[in-house]
C-alpha cells in the first residue's frame, strides 16, 4: 500500500463520518458552518423571530455568514428527525448594517452628559433640588455629573425648621468631588455668603432691617443680623429718650440701615437713628420725584467722609462731592462743614432706579473765574495768604473762593531746595501776577519778581587804589 492509497482512506473515513445522523441536542460547541452567539452580535442588529415551519418541532439554525453579510443572510430549518444530508428548508433574510456600533453609542451618550452638566468652581454657590432626605444629610441633584451631599450640621437648620424632597435650596459647593463619588456641599456657608452680599446692596440703598442686640461695649452696641452676621452700632446713632444708658437695649431688637459692609474685614456698621428717619420705599419713590435738577433745598450734615459730605434732605440723604463744595480748591470737607451743620445745597442730579442724588454747594456762589479778568490783570500786584504748600510751590488765596500757583522757582531769586524755606502756610504777602488763563481756571504768580534785582558785577563801583 502505497501513500496515496492512504490518504485515499482517510478522505472516505471522514465522509462516512460527516453522514451520521448528529441530533443538535448533543452539540456541545458550534459546528464548523455555523453562526456562533458572537457572530451573530456582529452581523445582526436585534435577534429575529423564529421562521415559521409546519413542524412545531422545529428550532431555526442560521446558516454559516457569506463574506459580505450586509447583502443576504441563510436560514436554515431543520427537524430533530430530519438527517443533516436531507436538503434544508431556507428562507433569504436581509441583514441591514447597524446605525451605530458599541464605540459610538457610548461616546455619544458621554457628549449628551457633558451637555447636561454645568461647570462649576470651588466656591460657587448654587441652586439645586433635594433629591433625598436621611438621617445623616440630604442629597442634592444640582446638575453636575454627581449629586451632592449636605450634612446635618452644614444644613444649618434650627430645631423648629426642616426640609423636603423636591425643596430648593442654596448651597456653597465645599469641594467638587470626594471618595465617595459625590460632591460636597453647605447650605450654611452659602446663607452666610448671600447674607454679606445683601448687607452690601443696604449699604447702598440705606434699606431699614432689623437686628437683635447682643451686648453693649464702650462706644456703642454689638448687634446680630440674622443670628450670622455681627455688626457695631456707634452711641451717636442710637436713639435714646432721657440719655438711657446703652445697656438697656441688650436682647432687644433695633431698626437700622447699614452704614458700611466691609466683606474683606468682616465689619459692619449700622445706624439706628437713620433708620427711625428712613422713609418707606413708597414713600421715598414720591420724594425723589418731586427732587428736581437746579433746585436748591435745605438740609443737615449727616456724615463727612474724605471724598465729600453727606446730607439729610428729610428721609434721604445726598452726596456732595469734595470738588462741589467749593470753587476754591479744599483739601478736606472738615475745612468748611461739620457734622449737624444745617446747609442749603443745589441739586445737581437724581437717580431715581439707584435712589442716588448729587448734590453741591459752589454752585451758591458766583464762580469767580466768570469775573477774574475783570477784577485781575497780568503784570498786577496781589495781596493773598498762603494755604497749601506742595512740592512744586505754594498756594495763594488772593479772594474768597480764588487762589494762584506760586512756582517753587519763582518763590525767591535764591536757589531754594524745597518751598518751605521760603514761605508758611498762613502768611500774608504780596505777589505780581505773571501767567492769567480764566478759561483753564489757572493763575500763576511770582514773589522773585517783586524782589530788587541783584547787581552784577558790571555795576559794581570800583574802588579807588
Amino acid at each position: 500500500m502505497n501513500e496515496g492509497t492512504k490518504l485515499e482512506k482517510k478522505e472516505v473515513d471522514l465522509e462516512l463520518q460527516t453522514n451520521e445522523k448528529v441530533s443538535t441536542k448533543d452539540m456541545q460547541g458550534t459546528k464548523i458552518g455555523e453562526v456562533s452567539d458572537f457572530e451573530k452580535s456582529l452581523y445582526f442588529e436585534e435577534a429575529k423571530p423564529p421562521v415559521e415551519t409546519n413542524n412545531p418541532k422545529e428550532e431555526v439554525v442560521p446558516e454559516p455568514v457569506a463574506s459580505k453579510p450586509e447583502e443576504t443572510a441563510t436560514v436554515e430549518t431543520k427537524s430533530q428527525d430530519t438527517p443533516i444530508e436531507q436538503a434544508p428548508t431556507t428562507k433569504e433574510i436581509p441583514v441591514t448594517e447597524p446605525e451605530k456600533n458599541e464605540a459610538e453609542a457610548v461616546l455619544d451618550f458621554a457628549q449628551q452628559l457633558d451637555n447636561m452638566v454645568t461647570n462649576y468652581e470651588r466656591g460657587d454657590i448654587i441652586k439645586g433640588i433635594i433629591r433625598s432626605v436621611s438621617k445623616n444629610g440630604v442629597l442634592v441633584d444640582f446638575k453636575y455629573k454627581s449629586e451632592g451631599f449636605i450634612s446635618n450640621a452644614e444644613l444649618g437648620l434650627s430645631a423648629e425648621e426642616k426640609v423636603n424632597e423636591g425643596d430648593e435650596i442654596d448651597a456653597y459647593i465645599s469641594k467638587l468631588e470626594t471618595k465617595e463619588g459625590y460632591a460636597l456641599l453647605s447650605k450654611r456657608r452659602a446663607d452666610y455668603e448671600l447674607l454679606w452680599t445683601k448687607l452690601s446692596d443696604l449699604a447702598k440703598t440705606k434699606d431699614a432691617i432689623e437686628v437683635e442686640v447682643a451686648s453693649n461695649v464702650e462706644g456703642g452696641l454689638v448687634a446680630e443680623y440674622k443670628k450670622s452676621i455681627k455688626g457695631f452700632i456707634p452711641a451717636s446713632h442710637v436713639v435714646r429718650r432721657n440719655n438711657e444708658d446703652l445697656g438697656t437695649f441688650v436682647g432687644k431688637k433695633l431698626a437700622v440701615t447699614v452704614l458700611q459692609a466691609d466683606r474683606q474685614r468682616k465689619k459692619v456698621f449700622f445706624s439706628n437713628k437713620f433708620a427711625t428717619r428712613r422713609l418707606n420705599k413708597t414713600e421715598l419713590s414720591a420724594l425723589l420725584e418731586k427732587l428736581e435738577v437746579g433746585e436748591i433745598r435745605e438740609g443737615k450734615v449727616s456724615s463727612i467722609k474724605d471724598f465729600g459730605v453727606f446730607v439729610d434732605l428729610g428721609g434721604v440723604e445726598g452726596l456732595v462731592h469734595i470738588s462741589e463744595l467749593s470753587w476754591a480748591r479744599v483739601s478736606h470737607p472738615t475745612e468748611l462743614v461739620k457734622v449737624g451743620d444745617k446747609v442749603k445745597v443745589f441739586i445737581l442730579g437724581v437717580d431715581i432706579e439707584n435712589r442716588r442724588i448729587s448734590l453741591g454747594m459752589k454752585q451758591l456762589k458766583p464762580d469767580p473765574w466768570v469775573t477774574v479778568a475783570q477784577k485781575y490783570e497780568q503784570g498786577q500786584i496781589v495781596e493773598g495768604t498762603i494755604n497749601r504748600i506742595v512740592p512744586f510751590g505754594a498756594f495763594i488765596q488772593i479772594d474768597e473762593d480764588l487762589e494762584g500757583l506760586i512756582h517753587i522757582s519763582e518763590l525767591s531769586n535764591k536757589h531754594i531746595e524745597k518751598a518751605e524755606d521760603a514761605v508758611t502756610v498762613g502768611q500774608k504777602l504780596k505777589a505780581k501776577i505773571i501767567k492769567l488763563y480764566p478759561d483753564e481756571q489757572k493763575i500763576g504768580l511770582s514773589i522773585k519778581a517783586l524782589e530788587e534785582e541783584p547787581a552784577t558785577e558790571a555795576d559794581a563801583p570800583v574802588s579807588e587804589q
